[in-house]
């Protein structure tokens, strides 16, 4: 059985819409939702914020060595253990394990450094856009600016 709307909004369930009662889209469209306020429209922004960085720091980079390595804080701890390993060890060369699983040996120890320095920057710059993009949405005053701001990210 279909359900109509009273005049005062109380959704019923009628065999036939009696008089003076509305379809859910007639009395969709005679009460609107209202507009979000600009906190509600700050809070999703911030929202789509953090998972745009969560998102951004998950993926990859192609390093000047040409390697395709993630750079979230774990990938990048977990390169900077195996350099420190190399480097208490003594031993030159290490290996790399890309994106893709793909797994790279005899990378030399300097180069390792050097990916190492570029996923870290990589994360840097990504969270340096975050500060960036958040202090401007606090700093929104209407809506219409919150609107005008863009996430993007570097790299």
């Amino acid at each position: 059985m279909p359900t109509y709307f009273s005049p005062t909004g109380n959704p019923e369930v009628w065999d036939e819409k009696p008089e003076g009662y509305y379809t859910p889209e007639e009395w969709s469209e005679l009460h609107p939702a209202p507009e979000p306020t600009l906190e509600e429209v700050r809070e999703r922004k911030l929202r789509h914020l953090t998972e745009g960085f969560v998102d951004r720091v998950s993926g990859s980079i192609t390093t000047s060595q040409g390697y395709l390595m993630q750079f979230d804080t774990t990938d990048s701890l977990k390169m900077q253990g195996a350099i420190q390993l190399l480097e208490a060890t003594g031993a030159t060369e290490g290996y790399l394990t890309q994106v893709n699983d793909e797994t790279v040996y005899n990378v030399p120890l300097d180069v390792m450094k050097t990916v190492l320095v570029e996923m870290l920057s990589a994360y840097a710059a990504c969270h340096a856009r975050k500060q960036e993009l958040r202090a401007a949405i606090k700093a929104a005053q209407t809506v219409e600016d919150l609107d005008a701001i863009k996430i993007t990210w570097p790299l």
